[in-house]
C-alpha cells in the first residue's frame, strides 16, 4: 500500500520526467513533415534583419513522414532549421489557408482566405542547424487533407544571427516573397520552386457545442460598442465615456476608464489587441479618437475631426488601423495609420459620397487589406487593398445595414430590420432572410456555419450559414453590439446593450459535460477510465476558478497528438471523452493546465 508519502513522490517523478519530456519538444520531431533534411537552405524569412513575408504552398499528401497526415486542427507549426541562431522579431506573424491548387499562381501573392494562428508584437525564436524549431499555434487551424494549404510567415524586423531554414526544389511554383531588403507593409517580388521542409502537429477535430450567460458589468450605463480579444480578454464603451474591461473572461468587468475628464462624448466603437493598448472613438458631442496603452489608466487624444461622426475603428495589427465615419464635404470619413494610432492619414482614400448617405456603428468588417462597411442606402461598400479603391453592392431589400459580421472573406451577412447574406465576397447579397422577433438587428457575430444576432432584448442563432434562426438567449436588456473571435477550438465573445447588460458566449466541444453545480475547493485532475482503453475513454478534472484551460495530451516523445481542451471554461467539474482511434498502442500522457496549476497522468491505449 502506498502511503501519502511514497505517492507524493511519485508524482513529483512523474512530473520531472513529463517536464525533461516536454521540455525538449521545441526541438522535438513533428507528428507529420514533409522533409527533415537541409540540403537546401533559404534565409527567407527567418534570417533576414529588415523584415520578410514568405508563402509557401503544401499539395495534399506531403505532410507524409514518418505517417500520413490526416484531417483535424492543426496545433503547432514546425520547420527544418538550417543555421543556427537566435533572433528577436517584431510583429512576428503566421497564417494559414486552404486552397483546391496545387502551386502558386505568377504574378503575385496569394490572396485567398487566410487565418492569423500567431501573433507576437515582439518575440524571440531560437534553432539549432538540423533541428526542428517547432511554434505552438495561438489558434488552432482547421485542416482539410485532401486541400493544399498555404502557409504564410511574416516578420517586420530582426536583430540577431542565424536562422535560415531548410528548402526542397520541386516543379511547380511554391514560394512567393516580399521585395528585398523593405519591411511592412509588403510589396510582391517574385515566386520560385522552393518549399520549406515543415512540419504540423495534427489533433482530433470536434464540434463545438455553444450557450450564452449573463455577465455583470458594474454599470447602468447602455454600451454601443463591445471588442473580444480572446477568450479572457475584452472592452466594451457606451454612453459618457463609459468603458469597462475584463481580463479573466467577464467574471469581473472593471472600470477602463478610471481617470476621466480626456474621454468626451458617448463611445461608439472600440478595438484592441489585448489587455493594455485599445483605441475608441467618440460622437457626438466631440468627434475623437483616443487611445490607451496601459490598460485604461490614461487615454490620450489622437484624432479629431470637425463635424464628423465615427462609425468603425479597426486594426489589421497592432500598428495599422483603419477609421470610417460619415462623410464630411461630400465625401466618407477615411482614415488609416500605420504607427498604432498615434496618427492619422485619409490621403489616397477618396470615396465620394452618394445623396445623403451615412453609415452606422457595428456595421464593418475587416480581414486583411479587405473591408466592408455598410450604409444607410441600400448598399455595402467594399475595399479590396485597405481603403485605396472601393466599390460598392446593393442589398436590395434591406435599406439600413446597421450590423455586419464575415465569417470568412467570402461569407458575411448584413443586418438590418432583416438579414442579407453574401457567399461570394460581397459581390452579391441574397434577398432578406426572415429573423424572428422584432426591432433592428444592432449586433452580429460568428464561426463557421454558426451566427448569432442581437435584436431587441433577445439573441438569435443559426448554424447553417444564416438561412434559418432559432432564439437562444434572452439577455438582461436591449443588444446593441456584439464580437465574437475565435481563440481556441471553438468560438466565444460578447454581446452589450442597454442598461449595462453583457452577455457571454461559450462554445465546448462535443464530449465535454460539466456534472454539476457545485463549484469545488481544488483543482483536480482524475485518472482516465477505463485504463487501459481501446479506443475511447473519459478523463475528469475539476477547477474551482475559472479561466483558460488546457488538456491535453502527449505521446512518450512529447509531441502532442491531441488537444482536447484549449478555452476558457467556468468553475465546475468535468468529463470529457477522448477518442484516440487515429493513435497506435502504447503510453500516453496527458496534462491539465489552469491558472498556476499542472497535473500529468499515464493512461494505456491496447488495441
Amino acid at each position: 500500500m502506498k502511503t501519502f508519502h511514497s505517492i507524493r513522490i511519485w508524482k513529483a517523478v512523474t512530473t520531472v520526467i513529463l517536464f525533461i519530456v516536454l521540455a525538449g519538444n521545441a526541438a522535438s520531431q513533428p507528428q507529420h513533415y514533409t522533409s527533415n533534411g537541409v540540403a537546401g537552405s533559404n534565409s527567407f524569412p527567418l534570417n533576414q534583419t529588415p523584415g520578410k513575408m514568405v508563402q509557401w504552398l503544401f499539395a495534399p499528401g506531403e505532410f507524409a513522414n514518418p505517417s500520413p497526415a490526416g484531417s483535424g486542427n492543426i496545433t503547432s507549426f514546425s520547420v527544418m532549421i538550417s543555421s543556427s541562431g537566435s533572433r528577436n522579431y517584431t510583429n512576428f506573424y503566421i497564417m494559414m489557408g486552404q486552397t483546391t491548387n496545387t502551386a502558386f499562381d505568377s504574378g503575385g501573392f496569394y490572396t485567398g482566405p487566410l487565418d492569423t494562428v500567431y501573433s507576437r508584437a515582439s518575440v524571440t525564436h531560437s534553432g539549432t542547424a538540423g533541428q526542428w524549431l517547432t511554434i505552438v499555434l495561438d489558434v488552432p487551424f482547421l485542416f482539410d487533407a485532401s486541400k493544399s494549404l498555404v502557409v504564410q510567415m511574416e516578420q517586420c524586423g530582426s536583430t540577431g544571427t542565424g536562422m535560415s531554414i531548410g528548402h526542397t526544389v520541386l516543379a511547380e511554383s511554391r514560394r512567393t516573397w516580399s521585395l528585398t531588403n523593405t519591411a511592412c507593409p509588403w510589396a510582391f517580388f517574385n515566386l520560385n520552386t522552393s518549399r520549406a521542409n515543415c512540419g504540423i502537429d495534427v489533433s482530433p477535430a470536434g464540434s463545438c457545442n455553444y450557450s450564452w450567460t449573463s455577465q455583470t458589468s458594474g454599470t447602468t450605463s447602455a454600451f454601443n460598442t463591445v471588442k473580444a480579444v480572446n477568450n479572457l480578454i475584452g472592452w466594451a464603451g457606451g454612453a459618457g465615456g463609459t468603458i469597462r474591461k475584463t481580463i479573466d473572461g467577464g467574471v469581473t468587468w472593471t472600470d477602463g476608464n478610471p481617470n476621466p475628464g480626456v474621454v468626451n462624448g458617448t463611445v461608439y466603437a472600440i478595438e484592441s489587441f489585448g489587455a493594455d493598448t485599445a483605441w475608441c472613438t467618440t460622437s457626438p458631442a466631440a468627434t475623437f479618437i483616443y487611445r490607451t496603452t496601459n490598460g485604461g489608466t490614461n487615454w490620450v487624444q489622437v484624432h479629431t475631426q470637425t463635424g464628423g461622426f465615427w462609425n468603425v475603428i479597426k486594426f489589421a495589427n497592432p500598428t495599422t488601423g483603419f477609421i470610417q465615419g460619415d462623410p464630411v464635404g461630400g465625401r466618407w470619413s477615411l482614415w488609416r495609420t500605420t504607427d498604432a494610432g498615434a496618427t492619422w492619414d485619409s490621403s489616397g482614400m477618396f470615396l465620394p459620397q452618394a445623396a445623403s448617405e451615412a453609415g452606422w456603428n457595428n456595421s464593418a468588417m475587416l480581414i486583411g487589406s479587405q473591408i466592408w462597411f455598410g450604409t444607410n442606402n441600400t448598399k455595402v461598400y467594399y475595399s479590396s487593398n485597405f481603403g485605396s479603391n472601393w466599390t460598392s453592392s446593393p442589398t436590395t431589400g434591406s435599406l439600413n445595414g446597421y450590423s455586419m459580421h464575415f465569417n470568412s472573406p467570402l461569407l458575411g451577412l448584413v443586418g438590418g430590420t432583416a438579414i442579407v447574406k453574401t457567399t461570394d465576397g460581397g459581390v452579391t447579397y441574397s434577398a432578406p432572410i426572415t429573423v424572428p422577433g422584432s426591432g433592428n438587428i444592432l449586433g452580429l457575430g460568428g464561426d463557421g456555419d454558426n451566427f448569432w444576432c442581437g435584436r431587441g432584448a433577445a439573441i438569435y442563432g443559426s448554424t447553417d450559414a444564416g438561412a434559418t434562426w432559432a432564439s437562444v438567449f434572452t439577455p438582461t436588456g436591449a443588444v446593441n453590439a456584439m464580437d465574437i473571435i475565435k481563440t481556441g477550438s471553438c468560438a466565444s465573445g460578447w454581446a452589450v446593450g442597454a442598461t449595462g447588460t453583457i452577455s457571454r458566449l461559450d462554445g465546448t466541444i462535443s464530449g465535454i459535460q460539466n456534472t454539476g453545480s457545485t463549484i469545488p475547493s481544488s483543482f483536480k485532475l482524475g485518472q482516465n477510465y477505463p485504463n487501459p482503453f481501446n479506443p475511447t475513454t473519459s478523463i475528469n478534472f475539476s477547477i474551482p476558478k475559472s479561466g483558460i484551460i488546457e488538456l491535453k495530451v502527449y505521446d512518450m516523445l512529447g509531441r502532442e497528438v491531441a488537444s482536447l481542451i484549449n478555452e476558457y471554461k467556468s468553475a465546475g467539474t468535468y468529463i470529457v471523452d477522448f477518442n484516440a482511434s487515429g493513435l497506435s498502442s502504447g503510453v500516453y500522457i496527458y496534462r491539465l493546465k489552469a491558472e498556476n496549476f499542472i497535473e500529468s497522468k499515464k493512461m494505456t491505449l491496447l488495441k
